[in-house]
């Protein structure tokens, strides 16, 4: 569990770095190895998706496993309760984030082609960077919050 955490973190990482590269060259107008800007994009959006999705299967597979460990432990419902209460505020970030990077990443595409709506994709590359470094602070709160129950579990069983 502690491994895939530390994947799961490193990952993070390696997004907040590609998004805010992203950002960059859509603003400043310059190449990464001879990527532009719609090519780099692709690459980011590609690694942030899998990104995502591996936080959200940490939490349903930690969850699920924790559930099978405290379903014969006398405060067992106590402590699911929590696990509940955790994906419920980690969730909808996730997927709100993936919602505003991946309108964004499609958005690119009406830039690209010289839209009217092309003003748009700035102010939401904006909206969409700020929801993100929101959401990574709740997924770091929710990744603790988690190891802080496995640690009570684990306390409680000695």
């Amino acid at each position: 569990m502690y491994i895939f955490m530390i994947i799961c973190y490193f990952l993070m990482v390696i997004n907040y770095i590609n998004l805010l590269l992203c950002g960059a060259m859509g603003y400043l107008q310059f190449n990464i190895s001879s990527a532009t800007h719609a090519q780099f994009a692709l690459f980011t959006i590609l690694i942030f998706l899998m990104t995502e999705t591996l936080i959200m299967y940490f939490f349903i597979a930690t969850g699920k496993s924790i559930k099978l460990l405290l379903k014969d432990h006398e405060h067992g419902n106590i402590l699911w309760e929590k696990i509940k209460l955790i994906k419920k505020d980690v969730f909808p970030h996730i997927m709100i984030t993936i919602f505003l990077i991946g309108g964004l990443f499609i958005h690119g595409g009406a830039v690209d082609n010289k839209l009217p709506i092309a003003w748009l994709h700035g102010p939401l590359f904006i909206l969409a960077i700020f929801h993100h470094s929101w959401s990574l602070r709740v997924k770091n709160r929710s990744f603790r919050r988690q190891i802080e129950i496995v640690i009570q579990f684990t306390e409680q069983n000695i």
